[in-house]
């Protein structure tokens, strides 16, 4: 009897994410005191791996997420089940109209508005969706690739558990306009392939061309972060760093930009 094919999604939160992690940064960047709920509006959310991560931080939690595709939503609907706390919208997240105290587009999702016209029409709606709880402001988080190799095509590899080879391709690279195609690739030790499992045809926007965007589509200030944070407390909690100075980042990179409503 054949191996089944592997499950892409849970593949995909295996090399691409860390949703705990991820979480515990938003709520870290979220200013409003420790304890107090926020809400999260995760776009481009796929199967909401982020926004689930979210909900477990904290039993007065919500979380909004946000997706064209039908297909991981209802994956996302799976496993979340009945979920009071979790709203699932399937949309434009440009049209999107739920507020939040957060809001984040990662993965580089922010790829997907590929013209500045649609960056700056998707950010001002997410501006006007953000609302403050528990006397902070909104904070809008975006991540996105950079350095020497940005525009370089070829393949990176990361063997994930089981003995899953993990492969990230950029088979395409332009940069007099900005556009990338990157696939991933799962290749495991025994069944089929999975290549082209996911398959972006996206913007790679830099940082200065987004910090630009975002402070004309009305946030007030913004700071820029290479990791999830420098130390960890016994309750869990994180303590991010921004980078102040362009040598603390590596060659290449991925960096999160944050943007407040004040």
């Amino acid at each position: 009897m054949s191996e089944p094919a592997p499950d892409r999604y849970d593949l995909y939160e295996r090399a691409a994410q860390s949703p705990d992690m991820q979480a515990r940064f938003l709520r870290a960047l979220h200013e409003a005191p420790a304890g107090e709920p926020v809400t999260l509006g995760e776009d481009f959310c796929g199967t909401g791996a982020v926004a689930r991560a979210f909900l477990a931080l904290d039993p007065r939690h919500r979380a909004v997420c946000v997706d064209r595709d039908p297909e991981p939503l209802e994956r996302l609907r799976r496993l979340a089940g009945d979920e009071p706390r979790l709203a699932v919208v399937r949309g434009d997240a440009a049209e999107a109209d739920a507020p939040a105290g957060i809001i984040a587009a990662l993965n580089f999702s922010i790829g997907e508005r590929r013209t500045r016209e649609d960056l700056l029409a998707y950010l001002r709606a997410a501006r006007s969706r953000l609302v403050e709880q528990a006397g902070a402001p909104g904070v809008m988080v975006l991540d996105v690739y950079g350095g020497t190799d940005a525009f370089v095509t070829g393949e990176s590899e990361v063997e994930l558990r089981d003995g899953v080879r993990y492969v990230w391709e950029q088979r395409h690279a332009d940069p007099l306009t900005g556009m990338v195609e990157n696939a991933m690739h799962f290749l495991p030790a025994e069944g089929p392939e999975l290549r082209d499992a996911f398959v972006y045809h996206w913007r790679l926007w830099s940082v200065p061309e987004l910090a630009d965007a975002l402070a004309e589509a009305g946030f007030a200030r913004l700071a820029v972060y290479d990791r999830f944070g420098d130390c960890i407390d016994d309750a869990g909690r994180v303590y991010p760093w921004p980078v102040t100075n362009p040598d603390e980042l590596d060659e290449n990179f991925v960096v999160y930009i944050a943007a407040w409503t004040r």
